[in-house]
């Protein structure tokens, strides 16, 4: 259909599962044996959840914002090719159909940039979120 909702739908769609998987498994990747020391602590099913599971999945959480936060953007242009007479989506196909090539390129470009700034947006998120994990020091050092 036309309107924003099927634009909205697309990207929500292209962009849900990858969240989805990496939240699973960073759930599950959880150390047993801090859940067994906070069981043995007596820890409350919140307590545990906020104190050792969530804070061990946030790193795959945000591996997974960070590839949704793309595809979402390709969602929502193909989202714009199936039906729209606006946006990024529709000048490119319009672009195509009249063989103008410089606009399609400022307008893959300007969608380049798009995601790169949204992708940026949540690395600096994770950076305020989580700046304890590894994947967020400067002084990692590579062993050779």
């Amino acid at each position: 259909g036309f309107g924003i909702i099927p634009k909205v739908i697309a990207a929500f769609m292209l962009g849900f599962f990858p969240i989805v998987v990496s939240t699973v498994m960073g759930f599950k990747s959880v150390d047993p044996d801090m859940l067994d020391l906070a069981r043995s602590m007596k820890a409350g099913r919140l307590a545990t959840f906020a104190r050792i599971s969530l804070p061990q999945a946030l790193p795959s959480i945000f591996a997974g914002l960070k590839v949704s936060i793309t595809l979402a953007v390709v969602g929502a242009v193909v989202g714009e090719f199936v039906g729209s007479n606006s946006g990024i989506g529709y000048l490119l196909q319009i672009a195509n159909g009249n063989f103008d090539l410089p606009l399609m390129f400022a307008a893959l470009t300007v969608l380049s940039a798009i995601g790169v700034v949204l992708f940026v947006a949540v690395d600096m998120i994770e950076r305020l979120v989580i700046p304890w994990h590894a994947s967020q020091r400067n002084d990692a050092v590579v062993a050779a």
